[in-house]
């Protein structure tokens, strides 16, 4: 790989970190800290700062990023990294028949790419996608004896092994606290507790009457992130109270139904017809409701127009949420507006961001990008296109996206792309830039990831 300037002489010293650390190493790594204004963008566009390679940290020619959350048990084959504050997280390992070889955390510098520490990442079921209390708290996988929480610090990648006689199945966290699911999922006897790392059910344990397949849980089982807590398995969901564990409503998802948290404890759940059953060239979609904290139907509707909610962050409770083509007030379910751009047919899904109090409407059918103002339902503008890419970051005025070709930010209330990184012209690695994951780490600031490179974006003045 023919390094771009600033990251020239990377490895400097290496030296065994400190403390109760298996086999972690501190890297200490000082590229040179300089901004390269990337060909082909105009003056809006930041530049890079900085560019890693996999193959090139891990030593191994197939070496490969992926996000810590799917665990190293199996290579699920998704990069991307945990945000940690000015610390990236991110496994590299080598592709194997079912499961990463020789898999190691790294905690990269979001400013420099300097690798920070790196540690064993071996046999992990999963990790929580939030940091808490200093750590990136992960579990072992289930054939692993005996099972334990372990602990990434953030700051120096030393290990903490807390042992527990559980099965756990999920992970996550908010600002204070360690939620774990654990249990016999197949038997319907699972229990959530909330704790810390060295204490997981220091808050509280609760028993919830949920369960499925072992083969059908995943990664997102629990989610945190909204305000309350949702545990979902199966043909079940069961709400809770962050604080105090206690159950607050139940809910049935029927057939191949989903359900997704979202802004202000809110739930949509989308009814949706297994494969087997429904009419041909239909995507399955038979209606949705949104579910308030009470588990109340807030809303709901027999239309099969019903949105993949890319991102909803809207400036606060008094923006409405999108079902179908209306809009309905978040605390008490009336409709507010209703717009029928917003019902597509004929099995066409729109994709939509909720990016403050504007939405941009992605239909892949049609060809359009449609902006629309979230307080009156009013079109802002519309434009024809055939690129539509995944929204990563919404910071109040600019939106990001990537798709395969590049990063792009747009401003949502005029349509306007306020700057385009092609990948192409980012450096010339091997193996070209492909879409992955992206976050925001300051102002004009970015991380992103593919499989095989990281970059680091930063403001040229």
């Amino acid at each position: 790989m023919a390094w771009p300037p600033g990251v020239r002489g990377l490895v400097l010293a290496a030296v065994l970190a400190v403390g109760t650390s298996a086999g972690a190493i501190a890297v200490l790594m000082h590229p040179e800290d300089s901004i390269r204004k990337i060909t082909g963008t105009n003056s809006a566009a930041p530049g890079l700062a900085w560019s890693i390679n996999a193959a090139t940290l891990a030593g191994q020619a197939s070496a490969e990023f992926r996000t810590p959350v799917g665990g190293t048990e199996y290579d699920h084959g998704s990069a991307g990294f945990v945000a940690a504050g000015n610390t990236m997280i991110t496994v590299i390992g080598a592709r194997g028949e079912s499961a990463l070889r020789d898999p190691q955390m790294y905690g990269i510098d979001a400013r420099t790419g300097a690798t920070r520490w790196h540690a064993s990442a071996a046999g992990l079921g999963g990790c929580a996608d939030t940091p808490v209390d200093g750590n990136l708290v992960c579990f072992t996988a289930a054939g692993d004896k005996p099972p334990a929480l372990v602990g990434y610090d953030i700051d120096t990648g030393a290990i903490t092994r807390t042992s527990i006689d559980w099965l756990i199945f999920g992970l996550a966290a908010d600002q204070d606290r360690l939620y774990v699911a654990e249990g016999d999922v197949e038997s319907d006897e699972v229990r959530v507790h909330a704790g810390t790392l060295a204490d997981p059910k220091a808050h509280w344990s609760r028993a919830f009457a949920v369960g499925t397949s072992w083969d059908s849980v995943d990664s997102q089982v629990l989610d945190v992130a909204h305000g309350q807590g949702v545990l979902g398995l199966g043909a079940g969901l069961a709400g809770f109270d962050l604080r105090t564990g206690g159950p607050t409503w139940t809910a049935d998802l029927n057939g191949c139904s989903s359900a997704r948290g979202t802004f202000d404890a809110l739930v949509v759940r989308t009814r949706i017809q297994c494969p087997g059953s429904r009419p041909e060239g239909s995507n399955g979609r038979t209606g949705a409701d949104i579910l308030d904290r009470t588990g109340r139907t807030l809303a709901n509707t027999d239309s099969a127009a019903v949105h993949d909610v890319a991102i909803d962050r809207p400036t606060d409770a008094t923006i409405p949420i999108l079902l179908a083509d209306s809009a309905y007030d978040r605390r008490d379910g009336t409709v507010r507006w209703t717009n029928p751009d917003l019902a597509t047919r004929d099995g066409n899904t729109l994709r939509v961001a909720a990016l403050g109090d504007a939405a941009l409407l992605f239909d892949s059918r049609a060809g359009t990008t449609t902006g629309l103002d979230l307080r009156t339902g009013h079109q802002l503008w519309k434009a024809s296109t055939r690129r539509f890419g995944t929204v990563h970051t919404w910071n109040g005025r600019l939106a990001v996206l990537s798709d395969n070709a590049g990063l792009w930010a747009i401003d949502p209330h005029t349509g306007d792309t306020i700057w385009d990184i092609p990948f192409r012209a980012v450096n010339d690695a091997p193996t070209p830039i492909a879409d992955g994951q992206l976050t925001e780490t300051s102002s004009g600031t970015y991380v992103f990831t593919d499989s095989h490179t990281m970059i680091g974006l930063r403001p040229l003045d």
